[in-house]
């Protein structure tokens, strides 16, 4: 099955399927940010039921967030082995006990430990669900698709402070409901994720035709026959994302994430604490949660400016912004000092909730998935993921420690991580939107065409060359078409590098792309250098030489034109390696041939003969060596992405 017919089926999905995929991969992204979150409220209750001192409080703030380290990429690495469906599943229970089990708890020490094994659950749906949602929508709506499950994050965490609120009042048990509030749902959306299927992209990376055939079924409701689709097993290793060229959008994905979450956690958690200390220690603490949770609602501008801008303005220019005007926010506040008001510093707040949730906080979210093919698309989000929270764990622990010190050097402190986020982008992000999965994330797929076009050429101009040295007729025609065509291989190039430089930003990728255009670039050129030659020196007629040797030319050229139509399958079956070693043997045969027939020039009387032959031999020569240097290039993509 081709790239483009997935896509195909993608786009012509049933809507009903998407917007179930979407809600219910939502859903468990609501209970993350409901069950991280609602700890944020309970702590108000819990600090004096288990009378904590400050760095209890803070083990017991950040115990969850300790344990969605853990999720990420242990469940990204077996989402990718074992499919997206069974850890879609597998991380429903941690909620529904952990949760169960955090409500009982009968002392701190349970309740870090059962909290640490619900961020486990938690971790492990951050790669899950955004996997299984890209690999379920076209690229023209993908961006909005990951947005708006991105979005019930949002949801959570306000309905977490609402729930909170209304539980507050409850004694001072109430933080018990809190915590076993988030079980219902949990069971809920765990019994309606059992119907839905496995990823379409997941079984046709695993080979599993037939099952790939019966969910196109049940995403379009046409019948698909097994005898039109096909797959290509490819083996799934974390050891790629850190070998291979991946290991800058890994980290670029890694470093991103760990910068905005020193913000949202640190800030998002510690707020309602922030706001009670620094402005109403002798008022109801509901007033100050109610001023969060007004706060926050700004929070879901953000979301929903995500929601309609991520496929038209793109994920770059979101993260950039975002992560600017965070900084901007928070240096605003940090300047202001102790003269900041409730008012001002709740209006610094919204504009930032707003920014971080239009831009960063939903971004990096929905980049790894872009970033990463299918085999290891798990794998990379959940590495990304677990570096993300790590950030959010040193949130956790830090701010507080800077607030006791001042409060404008603990804003500061997360407007640096924010103009760092952008910074980073600015230097290694690309740009993904409506991009195929395939195109972003197979580093060559992009520029597949150009290459594939730019090797017709090759055969092309080689077919031409090989017909003026058989039939030496028509030779200003035959030299004119090789020039045509060499022309036309030229501006090929020139739309690469220039694709190269304007929107793809891995260097390494880079090199690897432009190597290979170069080379074959390169055997054109020479291709060209001997017609050129012929047409200058007016030859008589063609040697037996010149003839073979073009034999050997079109034969090269050919085996590069079959090893460029077999990149798509780098990873799987392929003959490449076999047409390297053949391409070689014929570039040895074209040196002896020169050799061969250099001999036999100083046989002849005429020496200016001699030297036009001469040259025409050598640098048909050097083309059977541009040949060879194309096979290298393709070596050392097979050695790399075998």
């Amino acid at each position: 099955m081709g790239d483009a017919y997935i896509e195909t089926v993608e786009e012509s999905s049933r809507r009903s399927f998407q917007y179930r995929i979407i809600t219910l991969a939502g859903a468990g992204v609501f209970l993350d940010g409901y069950d991280l979150f609602i700890i944020s409220v309970a702590l108000i209750l819990l600090k004096p039921y288990f009378a904590l001192s400050t760095t209890q409080l803070a083990l017991l703030s950040s115990s969850a967030l300790i344990g969605a380290v853990i999720g990420p990429i242990l469940f990204g690495n077996l989402a990718d082995r074992l499919g997206r469906k069974r850890l879609f599943l597998i991380d429903l229970l941690f909620f529904v006990v952990f949760a169960a089990a955090s409500a009982f708890a009968a002392n701190f020490y349970e309740l870090v430990i059962f909290r640490l094994l619900l961020g486990i659950g938690i971790g492990a749906d951050y790669p899950v669900s955004s996997s299984y949602v890209a690999e379920f929508v076209g690229a023209q709506k993908r961006g909005r698709a990951l947005a708006s499950t991105f979005a019930f994050q949002g949801v959570g965490v306000l309905s977490a402070i609402v729930v909170g609120l209304a539980l507050l009042g409850t004694g001072p048990n109430g933080w018990r409901w809190m915590l076993l509030s988030g079980v219902a749902p949990a069971v809920i959306v765990l019994l309606f994720r059992t119907r839905l299927p496995e990823t379409l992209r997941w079984y046709l990376s695993k080979g599993k035709t037939d099952e790939a055939g019966k969910v196109i079924h049940e995403m379009t409701g046409e019948k698909e026959g097994t005898s039109e689709i096909m797959a290509v097993a490819q083996s799934t290793s974390a050891k790629e994302l850190i070998v291979s060229p991946y290991r800058l959008r890994l980290f670029f994905a890694s470093v991103s994430w760990f910068l905005v979450d020193i913000a949202v956690y640190g800030i998002g958690i510690y707020t309602p604490t922030f706001i009670h200390e620094l402005y109403g220690a002798n008022s109801p603490p509901t007033s100050n949660e109610l001023a969060y949770a007004v706060i926050y609602a700004f929070a879901g501008v953000g979301y929903g400016l995500a929601v309609l801008s991520i496929d038209r303005i793109g994920r770059k220019p979101l993260q950039i912004g975002g992560f600017l005007v965070m900084g901007l926010a928070l240096l605003i506040g940090a300047l202001a000092g102790s003269s900041l008001s409730l008012f001002g510093l709740s209006s610094v707040l919204a504009v930032f909730y707003v920014a971080e949730n239009m831009g960063p906080n939903t971004t990096t979210w929905v980049y790894p998935v872009e970033l990463f093919p299918t085999r290891i698309r798990g794998t990379g989000h959940g590495f990304a993921a677990t570096v993300g929270k790590l950030g959010a764990v040193a949130g956790v622990y830090a701010l507080p420690l800077l607030l006791a010190l001042d409060r404008s050097v603990m804003l500061l402190f997360v407007a640096l991580a924010a103009f760092a986020g952008a910074a980073v982008t600015v230097a290694l992000g690309i740009e993904t939107k409506k991009q195929s999965l395939e195109n972003v994330s197979e580093v060559f797929s992009s520029f597949y065409n150009y290459i594939s076009s730019l090797s017709d050429k090759l055969v092309k101009s080689a077919l031409e060359l090989h017909e003026l040295f058989y039939s030496f007729d028509r030779l200003g025609e035959r030299y004119a078409a090789i020039k045509q065509v060499e022309h036309e291989g030229d501006e090929i190039v020139h739309e690469v590098f220039t694709k190269l430089n304007r929107s793809y930003a891995a260097p390494i990728d880079q090199a690897e792309i432009s190597a290979l255009t170069k080379s074959l670039d390169d055997v054109l050129d020479t291709i060209h250098a001997v017609a050129v030659r012929v047409s200058l020196y007016k030859l008589d007629a063609p040697t037996p030489e010149m003839r073979s040797m073009s034999d050997i030319i079109l034969e090269s050229v050919n085996l590069i034109r079959d090893s460029v139509s077999q990149m798509p399958s780098l990873r799987g079956s392929n003959s490449i390696m076999a047409r390297c070693v053949r391409i070689n043997e014929l570039e040895n045969e074209g040196d002896s041939l020169l050799n061969e027939s250099v001999a036999r020039l100083y046989e002849l009387s005429d020496p200016v003969k001699i030297m036009k032959l001469k040259e025409v031999y050598e640098y048909m020569e050097i083309v059977t060596d541009r040949c060879e240097d194309v096979a290298d290039v393709f070596r050392d993509l097979v050695v790399k992405y075998s």
